[in-house]
């Protein structure tokens, strides 16, 4: 069906185009001839438009955004790494389109160019730096993509939806970017980005590890929190469940944390973005101040390491340190802790 109306467009704009160029200039053009030379050249734009919107409709579908996804209760499905090639599209075809995108350009209605980028997310990067990230490769605008982490309402997600309500809480979606490669539209909407990582993390984070959470004794908002502060201070992936049993006996013994991965994610992925106040999240994240987890996750942790934190070692440490060789050392008691500093050459 689709051909046959491409060919009836086709003879149309031909014809067309046939009768406005054939004519032979008269000497004197009358009102009514001009209006009917009017209406022949909005034909043939029209005729030009509907050829090239068939044509394109013909080899590509379009693809429902993120939103329209998830209400119709859709799957992703993988889209076209590029539009129709010019090779295959016929001389014609190729003149029409390039009638079409300078009268766009002039009428100044012409949509931003689109393509795909390929992009690797690292285990540990913050909300602000993946957003930077994709503003730097034109996926999205940085503060749009800020301004949509904070009001869109991602709640379809069951796993953003357990987000707790807190306005201590300086990113909502902080921990919930799931870090992985990822293939993006240029110029997208932001809330397609960013449901690009929730997919991601609603695929790796089951049912089962949110029961083992609540098993352990905490949300699974708490378990990505702990798994955040591991992903930072644990340079040796081995020592992951280790760091992990550290954080959970000292949150048991009511112990503050301290962990200076949570003064860094302050100073240097939250202040620099806010305004008004910009010290007004520093005792709700600083676990040197507040007296137990922080009021969210202080990065996006991977999945070994989100395993780490529901795994975590069988051991009754309280402090660790290490050295500039990722060599770590475990202590029970304060007096040990101050041992294993002298050995990690930590004054």
């Amino acid at each position: 069906m689709k051909r046959i109306k491409i060919l009836l467009l086709f003879t149309a704009a031909v014809l067309l185009l046939f009768s406005a160029c054939s004519k032979d200039e008269p000497e004197a053009v009358t009102t009514t001839q001009a209006a009917a030379e009017a209406t022949s050249v909005q034909n043939l734009d029209g005729a030009i438009d509907a050829f090239i919107n068939i044509t394109e409709a013909f080899f590509e579908e379009e693809q429902p955004s993120d939103e329209e996804a998830e209400e119709n209760g859709e799957e992703e499905t993988e889209k076209p790494t590029m539009y129709v090639p010019v090779s295959h599209t016929s001389p014609l075809t190729e003149a029409f389109s390039d009638y079409k995108e300078q009268t766009e350009k002039e009428k100044g209605t012409a949509s931003p160019e689109k393509r795909t980028v390929t992009l690797s997310f690292a285990e540990g990067r913050t909300l602000t730096e993946i957003f930077e990230f994709l503003d730097e490769y034109e996926v999205a605008d940085f503060d749009e993509l800020m301004e949509t982490a904070a009001t869109y309402d991602y709640s379809y997600y069951p796993l953003v939806s357990k987000i707790p309500s807190d306005p201590n809480r300086c990113f909502k979606l902080e921990g919930y970017l799931f870090p992985s490669t990822y293939e993006f539209y240029t110029n997208s909407k932001p809330q397609d980005a960013i449901g690009k990582f929730l997919r991601g993390g609603k695929a790796n984070i089951t049912e089962q590890m949110m029961a083992q959470a609540a098993a352990l004794g905490y949300t699974m908002d708490e378990v990505l929190t702990v798994a955040s502060i591991v992903e930072k201070e644990g340079s040796n992936p081995n020592e992951m469940s280790k760091i992990a049993a550290v954080i959970y006996n000292r949150l048991e013994a009511g112990m503050k944390l301290q962990m200076d991965s949570s003064i860094y994610y302050i100073e240097r992925h939250v202040k620099p973005y806010l305004t008004g106040d910009i010290n007004r999240y520093n005792s709700h994240y600083n676990t040197y101040k507040c007296s137990a987890l922080p009021a969210g996750p202080i990065c996006n942790p991977g999945l070994k390491t989100i395993n780490a934190a529901l795994n975590p070692a069988d051991v009754d440490y309280l402090y660790f340190a290490h050295d500039e060789n990722a060599n770590y050392y475990y202590a029970s008691t304060y007096e040990e802790h101050l041992e294993n500093l002298e050995l990690a050459g930590i004054e």
